[in-house]
């Protein structure tokens, strides 16, 4: 295994997000830990199982609008995978997750091949919004750019905010960029610009919001 595979499988093994990554052909699905785990369950019960090892285990109610938002993706009709749903651990309770996803890969006719998503445990993550809304700011932009442009966040060099908004700039756990596999530029945000540059920050911004 080379440097770049090890360093990429240990970005994901560690990070603290549950990920998950389909690929369409083979039906398999490739997880950390953590994303098994959530549910009570050892990584190994889910190996070989395909997307059906997850699914089966959604609550009935919840069942048919997580596969139409799936199919959507699949269809075309929508860039973004994203779904809210309840689904069974393995102490036979249910839970709510948040479930985002882009398509990561395309066939040559330009069908998906490979989707990769994040799950969240509403019940543990529900305190930390900034955390989810700048999440979904993230696979908003990575689905807007499917179509294979390239697409780019910005990341405050001096603090590692990330930019949301024109005028919007929000603290992320850097890990999430390797996960979800943006590009990224650096800038400083206009916090850190009037404190490194109280003398000139407002031109210099004023300049920004004018080219935005």
């Amino acid at each position: 295994m080379d440097t770049y595979k090890e360093a990429w499988e240990k970005i994901l093994q560690e990070s603290e997000f549950a990920w998950w990554e389909w690929d369409i052909s083979k039906n398999t699905v490739i997880h950390n830990d953590l994303k098994a785990r959530m549910l009570d369950y050892d990584p190994e019960y889910f190996k070989g199982k395909g997307y059906q090892g997850f699914t089966e285990l959604v609550h009935p109610n919840d069942y048919e609008k997580t596969m139409d938002a799936m199919r959507n993706v699949l269809s075309g009709k929508t860039k973004l995978y994203q779904i809210d749903y309840r689904i069974r651990t393995r102490g036979g309770y249910y839970v709510w997750f948040m479930d985002r996803g882009i398509v990561t890969q395309r066939d040559a006719e330009g069908k998906p091949k490979k989707i990769r998503g994040i799950v969240i445990d509403l019940g543990r993550e529900s305190k930390r919004g900034t955390d989810i809304d700048a999440l979904i700011a993230v696979f908003n932009r990575s689905a807007s750019s499917a179509d294979g442009a390239y697409s780019f966040l910005t990341i405050c060099s001096i603090c590692y905010r990330i930019k949301k908004a024109n005028t919007e700039w929000i603290a992320l756990r850097d890990n999430i960029f390797a996960l979800i596999g943006e590009r990224i530029s650096h800038g400083i945000c206009p916090d850190c610009m009037r404190r490194l540059y109280p003398d000139i920050a407002e031109e210099v911004l004023a300049h920004l919001e004018e080219k935005d």
